[in-house]
């Protein structure tokens, strides 16, 4: 089974107006949950115990790549990509907001709630996750492709 394979990830823009942030959300599934969030720690990602006021640091040899066919890659220090060419769907600022800031806020971890239909559920369940330690996070570079060249 492929690491693509056991996460769930999902796009998101918070904020509002001009202050709008693109966030990307990546759950890891099964037993591959707690052996993620150490990953995450250990490869320059920090814990993220509040969502409401997230300041984050850049995390060195990670990037964020997203083709014009909307086919996200996530990029880290360890061999491989965390995530290859996965087909997301994308909110129609989060580009913008990428761009914007030249970064996405990368939130990862266990038990975020991203399978839940419900979206209040699922904002309680990732409050909880946070609270509990189990979401590690940062600021990832933002790069857009087009054709395998990157776009300026």
């Amino acid at each position: 089974m492929s690491a693509d394979a056991r996460l769930l990830v999902q796009a998101a823009v918070w904020g509002g107006g001009d202050n709008r942030v693109a966030v990307l959300l990546v759950e890891g599934r099964g037993g591959s949950a707690p052996a993620l969030t150490a990953a995450l720690l250990n490869s320059g990602l920090v814990l993220v115990t509040e969502l409401d006021r997230v300041a984050l640091p850049r995390a060195r040899g990670w990037r964020v790549r997203v083709a014009r066919d909307r086919r996200v890659s996530v990029t880290w220090p360890f061999r491989g990509p965390l995530l290859r060419a996965a087909d997301l769907e994308l909110p129609g600022v989060w580009r913008w907001a990428a761009r914007e800031r030249g970064a996405v806020v990368l939130l990862a971890g266990s038990r975020l709630g991203l399978a839940e239909s419900d979206a209040g559920r699922r904002r309680e369940l990732l409050r909880v996750a946070a609270e509990s330690g189990t979401i590690a996070g940062a600021a990832v570079p933002f790069v857009e492709f087009d054709h395998g060249k990157e776009v300026a």
